[in-house]
């Protein structure tokens, strides 16, 4: 991955303990820092983020090449309560290490924000009308995901907009999926 150009970013979580512990050293050292505010309807979001270089603290595990950035982003969203004047206002912070450097706090925050974006679009896809969460496959799940995308994939070429409903379609009749280019 690293070698064709591409880097990585990866959140750090509580059950990678020792990964954790090194995240949060590296994110507490000085480093840039960038708030981001953001406002939609009936949600305002501030997001506080702290990028620190990591690889002094990782150069006695195996990952000393790999890493080479810890972040520390902390948000704060306001929501209104429906039906309510009130306001919920959690507060989260989030540790992430990645392998790219060189970036500005702001140029960090859009990569997250765009992150989101993409795992926000597809996971709720592939979740309802492919029901990948109720799925009982315990033999090598990673293929029947791998198919699931392929299938959703090949309904957004098509320029479908209704996946539950092209999905559908394809079950009763199967030629216009052979029909499309490049599958026969």
């Amino acid at each position: 991955m690293i070698a064709l150009g591409n880097h990585f970013l990866v959140p750090v979580k509580d059950n990678q303990r020792k990964l954790r512990v090194l995240a949060v050293r590296a994110a507490a050292c000085a480093g840039a820092r960038g708030v981001s505010k953001t406002q939609a309807r009936n949600r305002w979001e501030v997001r506080d983020i702290q990028v620190s270089p990591a690889q002094d603290l990782l150069s006695s595990t195996p990952s000393r090449g790999l890493i080479k950035t810890a972040l520390r982003l902390e948000r704060t969203v306001r929501k209104r309560v429906p039906g309510s004047c009130r306001l919920k206002v959690p507060k989260e912070i989030v540790f992430y290490v990645s392998s790219a450097c060189g970036l500005t706090a702001s140029q960090w925050n859009d990569v997250i924000q765009k992150h989101w974006r993409i795992e926000n679009g597809s996971h709720p896809v592939r979740d309802t009308p492919f029901a990948e969460d109720a799925s009982q496959i315990r033999r090598n799940p990673d293929i029947a995901a791998r198919l699931r995308s392929f299938a959703y994939n090949l309904i957004r070429a098509q320029g479908r907009e209704n996946i539950r409903n092209a999905r559908y379609r394809a079950a009763l009749d199967v030629n216009p999926v052979l029909a499309m280019p490049g599958i026969a």
